[in-house]
């Protein structure tokens, strides 16, 4: 049975782990997110600070048999000058590779869905790199569609 729930500060490793996996990951998609390293401590430390704001943050985690399976790290952001006037957005995303296909990411989105809504927050967004077109079929599955595109240019 897969527990998903908020994550403490004692599964700040695991989850660490789980990101720089899932960063490493992204940075095969396009050379502008290559993997910086010896940056644990910063993770760390931003972890401890998310988790303390949980105004802004919402950070979630699957755990299964007591190992952390699958995360999903998201934002509060207030838009000023749109309704619905807070959106929730998904920074980090990732399901241990041999727990995919096993609902755990649709169980964490749920869970998200349902912190959301009982903080009156109706509007959820997904941010991830253009071509990983696992994501982009996971998120059109749940009922995303495109909305916005982010360019960029390393000098």
């Amino acid at each position: 049975m897969t527990d998903i729930r908020l994550m403490e500060k004692k599964d700040i490793n695991d989850v660490m782990d789980e990101l720089l996996r899932l960063k490493r990951l992204n940075s095969e998609f396009d050379f502008a997110l290559k993997v910086s390293s010896g940056n644990e401590t910063e993770i760390a430390n931003k972890l401890n600070k998310m988790i303390d704001n949980r105004e802004d943050h919402i950070i979630l985690v699957a755990e299964e048999n007591k190992k952390i399976v699958g995360i999903l790290i998201s934002d509060v952001i207030f838009r000023i000058y749109y309704d619905p006037k807070y959106e929730v957005r998904i920074r980090e995303f990732y399901v241990m590779p041999e727990y995919r296909g096993k609902d755990i990411g649709k169980a964490l989105m749920e869970k998200l869905g349902e912190i959301a809504r009982k903080k009156d927050m109706k509007m959820i967004t997904a941010e991830f790199p253009s071509l990983n077109l696992i994501a982009i079929n996971f998120y059109k599955n749940m009922g995303f569609k495109e909305l916005i595109k982010i360019y960029s240019k390393i000098e």
